[in-house]
């Protein structure tokens, strides 16, 4: 198109929110074609329309306008030698295409862009994450390809899912060890940062090991943490602890120092998540392991069973009364964290038998239903009876809100209580059958 016919449309703001129209129609049906319709007319655009169509437009506030019969009134004019949609794509600097055909388009620069990154990756998980991405099925696959669909940013979205495959090739698991996660960033990236979850390289990546892992939803902070876990990658792992009393850890069939001195000596052991994750086994010399979520109830069972130990003069650990008065047990802190999952699934390893206790009360049904369903028949629950509701009953009424979370649960063996507290309201603590839980009767 000439220029000085360019610049006619181009110099006439009658011009510019019609065009848009058209364009935006085009696209729509990818031909000439329709109408558009322009309301709060401009002087300006009613002066053009009263040029093209030869009808008077300065009373009107609104228009329908044909795309054919505007290139219609080209005829006759300076401009009959060009289309109209040559003129648009002259007006806008590039091709008018419809939407088929940018899909087309994009399917062949998406499988393109696909093709460039599998050439890098060098591991199962890489590549695995890659097709479920191209199809749609990985977690986040969404957010790429509406990233992708956006030229400008297709560039740092291939070095980001780039960095995302390497870090796949090379996950601290497949060398069965345990890496910081921003000792791995910085190793991957050489920023210490790059994999935070909240970045967009972060999440990118937290989504890929969703998808290699085949991890499910992912509803809170510890099934976070133990989605890294499962990669080899540490988060978190001072503060996130578990106590225990009464179990043996090895490493490599040696046993840990550490535990060991905790073991004989009936100490509570503080352990966090760093030193478990350089454990190879932990057993429980009776083989059952009872686990509580209250550490007063842990420290006051403790407390027991040592006056009992003192009564009867038992001096070592190793005597055998004692593992029959101090058993394995294990305190959680409320809800469990990903330490304590980690523990217990090394115990379930060695065939450990485990029992849970918790509270009366639609968040302590919640833990234990919960662990019943993860550990299947290698946890039983422990004094979670309807007479173990009844006798630490306390005068607390549940809320309505509370108690709706009780349809959540699917644990048969609670289903008594779980009737029985949606009809009473009331919440039941551990603290008021002590004595019941310090007798060690497991099958109740």
């Amino acid at each position: 198109m000439k220029q000085e016919d360019l610049n006619f449309f181009k110099d006439n703001r009658g011009y510019r929110r019609l065009f848009e129209a058209f364009r935006k129609k085009y696209k729509s049906l990818g031909r000439i074609g329709g109408s558009v319709k322009l309301i709060n007319l401009s002087p300006e655009e009613k002066e053009i329309l009263t040029s093209h169509f030869r009808k008077d437009y300065t009373r009107q506030t609104s228009v329908d306008v044909s795309l054919l019969k505007f290139e219609e009134s080209l005829k006759n004019t300076k401009f009959e030698g060009y289309t109209l949609k040559e003129i648009l794509e002259a007006y806008f600097g590039e091709p008018l295409t419809g939407k088929k055909e940018d899909e087309e388009t994009f399917q062949v620069q998406k499988k393109q862009f696909f093709e460039r990154l599998y050439s890098i990756c060098r591991s199962e998980e890489s590549k695995a994450w890659l097709e479920d991405v191209y199809e749609g099925k990985a977690a986040g696959a969404r957010v790429i390809e509406m990233r992708l669909s956006r030229e400008e940013d297709r560039g740092k979205l291939f070095r980001e899912m780039g960095d995302v495959c390497r870090a796949l090739d090379d996950l601290p698991v497949k060398r069965h060890s345990k890496e910081r996660l921003p000792v791995f960033a910085s190793r991957i990236t050489q920023n210490p940062h790059a994999l935070d979850l909240g970045t967009t390289l972060g999440n990118l990546f937290f989504n890929a090991l969703c998808s290699v892992l085949d991890v499910g939803e992912v509803k809170d902070s510890q099934d976070r943490a133990e989605v890294y876990y499962r990669a080899g990658i540490l988060i978190d792992e001072i503060s996130n602890y578990v106590t225990v009393v009464g179990l043996q850890a090895f490493k490599k069939d040696v046993p840990d120092p550490v535990w060991q001195a905790a073991y004989e000596n009936v100490q509570a052991l503080q352990v966090p998540l760093l030193n478990l994750s350089f454990i190879d086994e932990i057993k429980s010399p009776t083989g059952d392991v009872f686990v509580v979520e209250n550490p007063g109830v842990f420290a006051s069972l403790l407390d027991l069973w040592n006056k009992q130990i003192f009564e009867k003069n038992i001096k070592k650990i190793s005597d055998p009364r004692a593992c029959r008065i101090i058993p394995s047990l294990i305190c959680t802190f409320g809800q469990p964290r990903l330490s304590a999952f980690v523990l217990m699934d090394l115990l379930v390893r060695s065939g450990t038998q485990m029992y849970y206790s918790g509270d009366f009360d639609p968040e302590g049904l919640m833990i234990a239903d919960r662990l019943y369903r993860r550990y299947s028949g290698k946890l039983k629950l422990w004094h979670y009876t309807v007479k173990d509701y009844k006798k630490c009953l306390s005068h607390k009424t549940i809320s309505e809100k509370r108690l709706a979370m009780l349809k959540n649960i699917t644990c048969p063996d609670l289903v008594p209580v779980v009737d029985l507290m949606a009809h009473i309201k009331k919440a039941g603590y551990q603290e008021m059958i002590i004595e019941e839980l310090s007798n060690l009767k497991p099958d109740v």
